[in-house]
This record gives C-alpha cells, structure tokens and sequence, in this order.
C-alpha cells in the first residue's frame, strides 16, 4: 500500500540558497530555537550551499534567523536567496528579495 499523505505537515517550505562556493554547514551554526523553527535539509544536489526549511513560521521570521546566522558566525557567503513554498505545493514559488549583509 502506497503512503500519499506528505511527509511534512508544516505551512510553508522554504528554500534557502548561500552565494559562493565554499559548502559551510549551515546547521552545524543553529543555535537550540532556530533547530526548533521547523525540519532543516540540506540539498546536496544543488550547486550553491542550499537548505530546505519546512516551518510554520512566517517569512519575516525567517528571514531573521537565516540573516543572523550568517552575520553571528562570520560566514563566508554574505548574499542569500530565500524561496518560500505553501506546504509541499512546490509549482508556485514565491521569491523572497536576497537580504545583503555587511560585516
């Protein structure tokens, strides 16, 4: 018998691509309530450091805790992409605008 019910039951899948090229552990850097934030994958089929995110958290929230990860641990890659998906719908993406970071 085939499962069809989605293996993630939060409300939004984000993905969250770092630029460059050196593959720093983005999930070695969460502190204990960003682990908590949701199910963080990473994608090793992408070329760019790439995590999924599957959390009932909002974009903004999002957004600040990728933002302070980066800035709190000095990672190379300052530039970030963030795609927000509603639930396991992956055909309609919504493009979040890349947040730049100065150190």
């Amino acid at each position: 018998m085939i499962k069809t019910e989605p293996v993630h039951q939060q409300k939004f899948c984000y993905l969250i691509e770092l630029t460059g090229d050196i593959h720093t552990d983005l999930l070695a850097s969460l502190s204990a309530d960003e682990q908590k934030l949701g199910d963080w994958e990473r994608v090793y089929s992408a070329k760019l450091p790439t995590w999924r995110l599957w959390s009932d958290e909002n974009a903004d929230t999002i957004r600040y805790v990728v933002s302070h990860v980066i800035a709190r641990y000095s990672l190379p890659q300052n530039d970030y992409w963030l795609i927000q998906y509603i639930g396991t719908d992956h055909q309609h993406p919504t493009m979040l605008h890349p947040r730049f970071h100065t150190r």
